[in-house]
């Protein structure tokens, strides 16, 4: 008892000074929030969809006292653009006698899937089965920009289809899903929050809405290099650039951020984010409906040092809108 009260004080110490050196500034929920819009009916059609309710491998990856690992993977029931792939999923499985609330987590753009596994294993060690969405390497590219917005289309139906996983599974709560993004993932899951409500909560660390505007001025590597590419092979501005993307892409959470619930919602933004600017999740918390909001007073890669702090918001924001 007395090792358990030292290693949470410990915690909480840690919390604390993290919060003092980032600066985070907490916003409550607005007040007269009126609820959000219902999805209109063309939007729901346009998101139809053959559900899945096939066939899937499971593998035991790790295993210990409280939870199996295993990876799932699936081909999708419905695939728009012309890409094969699978759906792969990493299901913590906590072992418990009863049905258990579910985490979906939604991996950054690029490079190792450290912080989903991070925040996977913190939410399974507090009693939810989480669920990291693999994300699809081959979906990140520029070279043909009237592919983009089916690209993101298709990004909504394979997490619809996770869902549908999700609600095949006897010992899950699939009336108690929640989904938490970083970065890209967070946009992710902003556009599944708004187009599917078996979704009851929602935490956005470092997002955004306007995706035009952010992939013409992110400075994320992987963006610059991609834009770079892109502008110079086609020989126009980035003015010209940004202009396309516009008249290209509709599926941006910033044109469906009405339909999520703000009751529902929890944001996490840099003040100094120049990656998925500042501008445009902030734009974004005021489309949803100025939901509760953690602003930090750091860029988007320097967020790191609020991450014990994010983690308890996050976990105290899921336990009471999935408990």
């Amino acid at each position: 008892m007395a090792i358990q009260y030292k290693k949470s004080l410990t915690v909480l110490a840690l919390v604390l000074s993290c919060c003092h050196l980032i600066g985070c500034a907490h916003t409550s929920m607005n007040p007269d929030y009126a609820g959000p819009k219902p999805l209109p009916a063309n939007i729901e059609k346009e998101y139809d969809y053959i559900r899945f309710n096939g066939e899937y491998s499971s593998e035991v990856l790790e295993e210990n006292k409280r939870v199996v690992l295993k990876q799932i993977r699936f081909t999708p029931s419905m695939n728009i653009i012309d890409m094969d792939h699978d759906i792969i999923l990493d299901y913590y499985d906590i072992k418990s006698k009863s049905k258990s609330p579910v985490i979906l987590v939604l991996p950054i753009f690029g490079g190792s899937n450290y912080f989903a596994k991070t925040f996977a294993e913190y939410f399974s060690d507090n009693g939810y089965s989480s669920i990291i969405v693999h994300r699809q390497k081959r979906y990140k590219t520029f070279k043909d920009l009237d592919k983009m917005d089916n690209i993101l289309r298709q990004i909504v139906l394979d997490h619809k289809q996770a869902l549908d996983w999700v609600g095949m599974q006897a010992d899950l709560d699939s009336e108690h899903i929640g989904v938490f993004g970083i970065s890209m993932g967070s946009i992710k899951a902003a556009l599944i929050s708004a187009l599917d409500k078996r979704i009851k909560a929602s935490v956005m660390c470092l997002a955004g809405g306007n995706l035009a505007e952010i992939i013409a001025t992110s400075d994320e590597k992987g963006v610059v290099q991609r834009r770079e590419e892109y502008i110079k092979e086609h020989n126009i501005s980035r003015e010209e650039f940004y202009g396309l993307l516009q008249s290209r892409i509709t599926c941006d959470p910033i044109n469906y951020a009405e339909y999520i619930d703000a009751e529902n919602s929890f944001m996490v933004l840099g003040r100094f984010d120049s990656t998925v600017p500042y501008k445009n999740g902030n734009e974004l918390w005021i489309k949803i409906g100025k939901p509760e909001k953690i602003t930090m007073l750091t860029g988007h890669y320097t967020a790191i040092l609020g991450l014990p702090y994010i983690k308890m918001k996050s976990l105290d924001f899921f336990n009471r809108k999935l408990r």
